[in-house]
């Protein structure tokens, strides 16, 4: 006997496929925007810290 898969934590439930495609496409969209978002902070902070080295120096 084969168990059923579980379904992974923050997985779409009770969805048709149609709504489980849209929500995992909004989620990874997030997703990108986040990641984006956090890359251009990260940035941001090293030319900062960049030019106070500079001016300091």
């Amino acid at each position: 006997m084969t168990a059923a898969p579980k379904p992974m934590p923050g997985a779409p439930t009770g969805m048709t496929d149609d709504e489980k495609k849209a929500f995992i496409r909004r989620r990874r969209g997030r997703n990108w925007a986040v990641m984006l978002a956090l890359l251009a902070l990260v940035g941001l902070f090293y030319f900062v810290a960049m030019a106070r080295m500079s001016v300091s120096g």
